[in-house]
């Protein structure tokens, strides 16, 4: 199994190899996001996202998936996965939003309103809960557009991936925070690169767990055949 830092350089070679393909889905996808940074007021904007902001990047997911399998990019590739997904990344995406709302907003009841030493442990818990989830379905958008399966399936898939390689994960978890921290200080690489070089990212580390396993089935058939 590759490690992250190693993830990190393949996918770097990639990023480069495909850098206009990388440039014209990111600008896709940013065109989805704009909307509620500049225009809808503030809780227009989060009702938007909530909406099109996981099935415009599970549309960026699918059509990566499918250069990194060697295809070409074809003009509405985007659009068309972004309809072909929309039912069940929308079911997803409104998971991810109570996961992020919840603690938000007991964070803003603690800030706000009561500031009790009780609240601000359960306000903790509560993002600790909800952060788990979250990392808990890192591999489920990349298994959803690998595999073109249901959600419940694809969530269930997910979690036993964490359960088995839980570390693994939770850095994966950790870099992804991280490059999104890092590529959001600066607004034109994050409207012209960050999602597409994160899609890349993330599916080479689910790739991997899936080349690991093969790995181990091929030296357990080895090994019995030597018994």
């Amino acid at each position: 199994m590759l490690s992250i830092s190693k993830l990190l350089k393949k996918s770097g070679h990639q990023i480069f190899l495909n850098i206009l393909n990388v440039l014209g889905i990111s600008i896709c996808w940013s065109l989805f996001i704009v909307p509620a940074i500049f225009l809808l007021p503030f809780y227009w904007a989060i009702a938007y996202l909530a909406i099109t902001f996981i099935p415009a990047t599970t549309a960026v997911f699918a059509v990566m998936n499918q250069i990194a399998e060697g295809k070409k990019y074809k003009f509405g590739m985007f659009i068309k996965s972004f309809f072909h997904y929309f039912t069940r990344s929308f079911r997803i995406g409104l998971l991810f939003s109570l996961a992020v709302l919840i603690p938000l907003s007991q964070w803003w009841y603690y800030i706000n309103i009561n500031n009790s030493y009780l609240i601000f442990i359960f306000s903790v818990f509560q993002t600790y809960l909800c952060l788990t989830f979250l990392s808990t379905q890192v591999y489920t958008i990349p298994i959803l557009v690998a595999e073109d399966c249901k959600v419940i399936k694809a969530m269930n898939k997910s979690i036993k991936a964490f359960m088995g390689n839980t570390w693994y994960t939770i850095g994966l978890f950790v870099q992804i925070i991280c490059i999104t921290l890092l590529i959001s200080l600066t607004v034109i690489g994050f409207f012209l690169l960050y999602i597409s070089m994160l899609a890349i990212f993330v599916l080479n580390a689910s790739k991997n767990l899936d080349f690991a396993k093969k790995e181990e089935s091929i030296s357990e058939n080895r090994v019995e055949q030597t018994i």
